[in-house]
């Protein structure tokens, strides 16, 4: 949450400075939400270094040739992973994906030119050097046999990077813009769609920082990759390009939304804002809890501070409360059918999330500190807190 914080406070600042200096051109703006991104980054960067650096190696190793080719091959090759899917989705017709490809097609030859010094460097100071790396390195240069159980953990682990840092940085990248452009105000209406649009820019800032910055140097390093087609499954329906089938099933019969079902002169209108703005509140500070250990389908260390503390998938919770809450979908209906066809739409999209749960929750069982965890919240959670208090307010039987 610290590096949170401080992600949080530089992005502020950020925004400030670059909505001072005006947005005059489109050029202007992509470039001002590009520094933006890079501003608010670094804090977390260099809290998760100075966190990890009294575990890295004092004695620094001799370089080990051998090792350092292997794991520049195999480096090099993860990084062309990401350009080359996003290039495909691109070229059918995926906008989102041609944001994170250009920018990635200039910093792409800067990466490899600057890898074979960061091999060496990082290698002369992890603690045990030999890695998955290094062993897919030797398979490629044919210095050793294939072995599925031991290359398996890092190219899992770089399936995830692949096919979600491009979504994450597009789609930050389109809401940086939007906020450049928006202007806070006291006009209720405005300062709404300000305070939504700056949480999930937020939002999406932590989630990209937190793909990006994978790494046994920082000590955020992916522990475990979920192995199951099921978990896969229903974590990757949620986004592009697959998202397009959920969203067509959540698709409503009608568009009325909860702001024209009220009024501000009704009192409703009041407690059902607020029960959004805890909605919002819920899911941003659930993401803001993993700081610069974001990532979905992989396990790089216990969350168990912020809203995860009282709960499990408290993230989960909010995105769900907000879509039923903001959607309305028992209003505005003409007939049974419509509000069946509301109904099962926004029932399946929970059953995906609940399914998402509970594939989570199998993986992370395989860690003890996780049952604890787990044992933890069923006695002294929020939920387990309102069964007692239920429980207590039951008459006693004379």
């Amino acid at each position: 949450m610290g590096s949170a914080i401080y992600m949080l406070s530089f992005f502020a600042i950020g925004l400030m400075v670059a909505q001072g200096f005006g947005t005059s051109t489109p050029s202007h703006i992509e470039w001002s939400a590009r520094l933006l991104f890079v501003f608010a980054v670094l804090p977390g960067i260099f809290l998760a270094i100075k966190a990890a650096r009294p575990h890295w190696s004092l004695a620094l190793r001799p370089p080990n040739s051998d090792r350092l080719r292997a794991k520049q091959v195999s480096l090099a090759l993860c990084l062309l992973a990401p350009l080359l899917y996003s290039a495909f989705l691109d070229a059918l017709g995926l906008p989102l994906y041609g944001r994170f490809l250009w920018d990635y097609i200039f910093a792409l030859p800067v990466l490899l030119l600057l890898l074979p010094a960061f091999v060496r460097w990082s290698d002369q100071r992890l603690p045990e050097p030999e890695d998955g790396y290094a062993s897919l390195g030797r398979v490629i240069l044919g210095r050793q046999h294939w072995s599925w159980s031991q290359n398996k953990p890092l190219l899992l682990a770089w399936s995830v990077k692949t096919l979600f840092i491009p979504v994450m940085y597009g789609s930050l990248q389109i809401m940086l813009v939007e906020l450049l452009l928006l202007r806070p105000s006291l006009n209720p209406g405005v300062l709404v769609v300000w305070s939504y649009t700056f949480g999930l820019t937020f939002d999406l800032l932590i989630a990209t920082i937190g793909y990006l910055c994978t790494s046994r140097l920082l000590a955020t390093d992916v522990r475990s990759t979920d192995d199951t087609w099921s978990g896969w499954l229903v974590c990757m329906i949620c986004y592009p390009p697959l998202w397009v089938v959920l969203r067509t099933i959540r698709e409503q019969a009608d568009t009325m939304t909860w702001e024209q079902w009220l009024s501000p002169d009704q009192p409703l209108y009041w407690i059902w804002a607020a029960l959004i703005v805890f909605s919002w509140g819920l899911y941003w500070l659930s993401t803001a809890s993993f700081g610069v250990r974001f990532s979905n389908l992989t396990y790089r260390g216990l969350i168990a501070h912020g809203p995860y503390r009282y709960t499990k998938h408290p993230s989960y919770i909010g995105k769900n409360i907000y879509w039923w809450l903001h959607t309305v979908p028992f209003v505005g209906v003409v007939g049974f059918g419509d509000l069946a066809r509301n109904l099962l739409g926004l029932g399946f999209v929970s059953l995906i999330y609940y399914l998402r749960a509970k594939t989570e929750e199998r993986h992370l069982s395989k860690f003890p500190e996780y049952r604890a965890y787990s044992e933890w919240i069923e006695e002294n959670g929020v939920w387990a807190r309102c069964r007692r208090w239920l429980v207590a307010l039951k008459p006693k039987a004379s």
